[in-house]
């Protein structure tokens, strides 16, 4: 399987073509990085007491970094004796290591507690790990010595396979991105370790891949957010090539509409060449990797649309499925960067984009009850000359949130409905505690969209707020915005727009560089200088960054606001 990869002509063209000078240089990179460290298995009483091995070596994602790094440079430059030796040694390492699994991940879905450490435990790492050894040693099993390619697979079968076949796992039936991680991973193991076995296992893991489906819309938008999409369809996908080529095609998930819609999902969330839509808990860092597009080209042609690959990854992910891919099956003729203007509604999933020569937006409806949702029924993202105008942060950037995954999510500004361009009433934010969606509809005849998202707004702590209704005119060269209200009774309405961008004010007009933002309602602006942690530190390494928050108070008894976004050159 996974013949592509064993083509030595393949190697030798990642090897000397200037197309993959990328790869090469960020591959390298990251593996003088990460082998400033020496491998080492840290034995359980470290990774218990400290997280990490007393030399520093920190677990999980940086001992994958390592296996995947020494391993490309190793197909890449098949001489060379520090890479191999490398490989080698990061390997044993790991075969060392009493578990796979992340201290983070010991919690209430498996029933473990860090003191209940358990060989067995499969969670998205560890899957992935076996996946990574599994495929690796099929890579190189004219190059390995049978003493690691034995120890390889004993450890394959005691800390997955075995677990597998004699326990459930919360993931099989759960709706998100673990749901494929895990089932693609484990059954990538099967498909390289005992076919026979994954043949008697395939309709259990049909059955799992199809719950991960199940929570896409026909659309084949994915509310958890472009990262989560690379994450979760990529292993789908790394999965049902697979399987497709094991099979010879009888099983074969490319031939389903849905899966081809889903396919399509990262080229509609491209903004701008730089600019990913990041809703949600989207990583800035791993939009998503760049040879997923590329290996589903080969199977949709031009429905995968030429791509730029500023936001797409080769190693940034901790994952060698993903690496591995974005090498073999880059082909420098699918980039492209220029985006083609467009309009894409997605009547089900309610996400709404239009990219013109002057700018990229992204409308977003729902409801707060998606997979890593943050509180944003309503919100937009504006993009425009390769950066957002009007934000949305994604996830939170580096240190320590306790609770952002459990009920203390929303005290952090990020996920919070005041990060977003929302309005909010009487003080207080988004909280919806409504199933339902709030729908964008797009009327193409009068190019508007429209929505209530009243449903985003908690009964409970807004009681008196009837309605609350939101319209786009996007033309080619400007965007209205007319927002209308409903209450019974008196309300303090304060329409918020958040920004990077220090803004230059004039009345109750702004400009944050080029593009002019026009209130021509009767309200009082104030800009207030929010602190918060960004993904991505600036050139002085500092992740603590400040955004401006637009807030415009609407005028006792006024119920309507009108803004019009313009662009001055």
């Amino acid at each position: 399987m996974f013949e592509i990869a064993k083509d030595p002509k393949i190697w030798e063209r990642v090897r000397s073509d200037e197309a993959f000078a990328r790869h090469r240089k960020e591959i390298k990179e990251q593996y003088d990085r990460v082998f400033k460290i020496k491998p080492r298995a840290a034995n359980a009483w470290e990774v218990l007491e400290f997280g990490k091995s007393r030399e520093g070596a920190e677990r999980g994602p940086e001992t994958y970094r390592q296996l995947q790094t020494s391993a490309l440079l190793s197909l890449i430059y098949p001489d060379n004796k520090e890479y191999y030796e490398s490989l080698i040694e990061v390997i044993w390492g790991i075969c060392n290591e009493y578990t796979w699994a992340p201290l983070g991940h010991y919690n209430s879905y498996y029933d473990r507690t860090p003191a209940d450490f358990d060989p067995g435990l499969i969670d998205i790492f560890a899957a992935s790990l076996a996946f990574s050894l599994a495929e690796i040693k099929s890579l190189f099993k004219d190059r390995f010595p049978k003493l690691l390619t034995d120890r390889i697979t004993y450890e394959i079968r005691r800390h997955t396979i075995e677990p597998y076949l004699t326990r459930t796992f919360f993931w099989e039936h759960h709706n998100n991105n673990w749901t494929a991680v895990c089932t693609g991973a484990v059954g990538g193991t099967l498909m390289y370790e005992d076919p026979e076995e994954f043949m008697r296992q395939l309709p259990r893991l049909e059955k799992s891949m199809q719950c991960y489906i199940d929570s896409y819309e026909d659309d084949g938008m994915c509310v958890e957010g472009t990262a989560y999409w690379g994450f979760g369809f990529g292993f789908f996908s790394v999965y049902a090539m697979l399987l497709r080529e094991l099979t010879n095609g009888e099983y074969d998930w490319f031939k389903l509409p849905k899966i081809k819609a889903i396919s399509q999902f990262i080229q509609k969330m491209h903004l701008q060449p730089n600019v990913l839509a990041m809703f949600s808990d989207v990583n800035a860092r791993e939009g998503y990797f760049v040879g997923l597009p590329h290996m589903l080209k080969t199977i949709y042609g031009d429905a995968i649309e030429k791509l730029p690959t500023e936001q797409a990854t080769i190693v940034a992910y901790c994952h060698w499925a993903f690496a591995v891919r974005s090498t073999v099956y880059f082909n420098p003729d699918f980039v492209d960067n220029k985006l083609a203007n467009c309009v894409y509604s997605a009547p089900v999933t309610n996400y709404f984009i239009k990219r013109t020569d002057d700018y990229g937006l992204a409308f977003k409806g729902g409801n707060q009850w998606e997979s890593h949702n943050h509180m944003d029924v309503g919100s937009f993202i504006l993009a425009r000359h390769n950066r957002q105008v009007f934000c949305d942060f994604g996830y939170i950037g580096p240190g320590n949130w306790p609770g952002y995954q459990g009920d203390r999510r929303n005290e952090y500004f990020q996920p919070s409905s005041f990060s977003h361009s929302v309005p909010y009433f009487n003080g207080k934010g988004q909280g919806g505690d409504c199933p339902d969606k709030a729908r964008a509809v797009y009327d193409e005849e009068k190019g508007t969209v429209y929505m209530d998202f009243t449903l985003g707004y908690s009964k409970k702590e807004h009681p008196n707020l009837r309605k609350a209704e939101r319209t786009f005119t996007p033309l080619d060269d400007k965007i209205d915005i007319y927002d209308r209200y409903e209450f019974d009774g008196e309300a303090r309405i304060t329409e918020r727009f958040v920004t990077t961008i220090k803004p230059i004010v004039d009345g109750n007009t702004v400009i944050l560089d080029d593009v002019r933002f026009t209130c021509t309602s009767e309200a009082a602006l104030n800009i207030v200088e929010q602190p918060y942690v960004d993904q991505l530190p600036d050139e002085n390494k500092n992740y603590n960054k400040i955004c401006y928050l637009l807030d415009y108070t609407l005028c006792e008894g006024v119920m309507e606001f009108k803004a019009t976004i313009d662009f001055i050159n």
